[in-house]
C-alpha cells in the first residue's frame, strides 16, 4: 500500500491556491490536513476549499505540532521562505519551497546544511521546469534539429499593470526578477547546458506603484558558446514570444500556445566554401549554394508543471532522485544576486521580516 503524505500549507495567499490544487490532484500521494495563516479572514472567508475540513493555525510552529504531519510546502512572503524551511526541517518534516528559494546564496546555503542533515526533505518548486513546451524545445534540442544552438531568448509579459500589492516592494524581496525571473533562470540554465562565464543585466521600475523591478533582462554566457537573453515585462503593452532558439542550421519558435520550427533539410549538406571579392547578386543571398528549409509546428507534450510533487514524492518516499536538484536551485538564486549586483542593487539588505 502506498504511503500517503500528510501536507500542510503556510500562507494562503494566491500562490497557495495553486499549491493547494497541484496537491488534490494526487490524492493518492497526499493528504491536505492542515492550513496555517497570521491572517483570521484568510483562515476562515477566504479559506480555500480544498482546506475545508483540514485543521488551520494562526502560525507555522502551531501547525507544526498537528499530529502526523509529514510535510509543509511554503507559499509565503519571500523574505520568510527560508526561515520557515530550517523550521520544518528541524522538526523533521518534509519542506517544500516556494520561488525564490532564498534571498541569496548565503542564506540558500544555510538551507543545503540543514538538508545535509535531513536528506530527502528539502525541495524546491522550480514547477515550470515542467512546462509543456520547454520540455519539448529540450527535445528538439537534443534531437540536433537546428544545429548547434547559439542564442536562446526567453521572454514573459504578465500584462501592462500599476501592481501596487506587497511584491512591488524591496522590503519583501519583491519585483519582476524574483517573481518571475527563477523561473526562466532555471530554464535558461537547462537550455545552456554548460555554466555561466558571464553576465549583463538591466534591472528597472517602469509603471509600478512600488519601487521595486517590472522590466528586467539578463543575458547570460557560457562556457560553451551559448547565450541566453532572460526579459520579463510588467510593463510591455505588446509583448512578443516567449521562446525563440536559433542554431546553426535553423530557429525554435513558441509563440501563442503554438511551437514551430524552420530548419534546414536534414538532407541538406552544407558545403566547405569560401568568401569571395566579387560583387553579389541584387539580391541578399550566396552565390554557390541553394538552402531547402522545412516549416513545421510540433505538438506538446501531455505533461503538467504540477508533475513536479511527483517527483517530490518519488524521492521522499520511494527514494527515487528528483531531477530538480538542489544544487541547481542555489545557481538560480546566485544569478539572481549576480544580477542585482551587476546593476548596483541590493535588495536583500532592505528586506523586512
Amino acid at each position: 500500500m502506498k504511503k500517503c503524505l500528510n501536507v500542510g500549507v503556510v500562507g494562503l495567499g494566491r500562490i497557495a491556491r495553486n499549491h493547494l490544487g497541484d496537491l488534490a490532484s494526487f490524492p493518492e500521494f497526499f493528504k491536505i490536513v492542515a492550513g496555517a495563516d497570521h491572517d483570521p479572514e484568510r483562515l476562515n472567508a477566504l479559506c480555500p476549499k480544498e482546506l475545508e475540513n483540514a485543521a488551520k493555525y494562526a502560525s507555522l510552529e502551531e501547525m507544526l505540532k498537528h499530529p502526523g504531519l509529514d510535510m509543509v510546502t511554503i507559499a509565503t512572503r519571500h523574505p520568510d521562505h527560508v526561515p520557515m524551511a530550517l523550521k520544518i526541517l528541524e522538526a523533521g518534516k518534509i519542506a517544500v519551497v516556494e520561488k525564490p528559494t532564498a534571498t541569496s546564496t548565503a542564506e540558500f546555503d544555510t538551507m543545503l546544511a540543514a538538508a545535509a542533515r535531513h536528506p530527502h526533505k528539502l525541495f524546491l518548486r522550480h514547477n515550470r521546469r515542467f512546462e509543456p513546451a520547454f520540455v519539448k524545445v529540450r527535445e528538439l534540442i537534443g534531437s540536433g534539429l537546428i544545429g548547434e544552438v547559439q542564442y536562446i531568448k526567453l521572454y514573459r509579459s504578465v500584462g501592462c499593470c500599476r501592481r501596487n500589492d506587497w511584491m512591488t516592494m524591496p522590503e519583501f524581496y519583491g519585483g519582476l526578477l524574483t517573481n518571475w525571473g527563477p523561473h526562466l533562470i532555471d530554464q535558461a540554465l537547462q537550455l545552456l547546458e554548460s555554466p555561466v562565464k558571464d553576465l549583463w543585466a538591466d534591472i528597472r521600475r517602469v509603471i509600478s506603484i512600488g519601487s521595486g523591478d517590472d522590466h528586467f533582462k539578463i543575458i547570460l554566457k557560457a562556457g560553451n558558446g551559448r547565450l541566453a537573453d532572460i526579459e520579463v515585462s510588467g510593463a510591455n503593452a505588446l509583448p512578443g514570444r516567449e521562446m525563440e532558439l536559433i542554431g546553426s542550421r535553423g530557429t525554435i519558435v513558441f509563440e501563442n500556445g503554438k511551437l514551430s520550427a524552420r530548419y534546414l533539410d536534414p538532407c541538406v549538406k552544407l558545403k566547405k566554401l569560401k568568401p569571395h571579392p566579387e560583387n553579389p547578386p541584387l539580391r541578399y543571398g550566396n552565390f554557390d549554394e541553394q538552402l531547402y528549409f522545412v516549416n513545421s509546428e510540433f505538438e506538446l507534450p501531455k505533461i503538467d508543471p504540477s508533475v513536479l510533487w511527483k517527483h517530490l514524492y518519488d524521492e521522499a518516499v520511494n527514494g527515487i532522485p528528483s531531477p530538480l536538484k538542489l544544487e541547481e536551485g542555489r545557481e538560480v538564486v546566485r544569478i539572481t544576486e549576480e544580477a542585482f549586483k551587476f546593476c548596483g542593487l541590493d535588495p536583500a539588505a532592505l528586506i523586512r521580516r
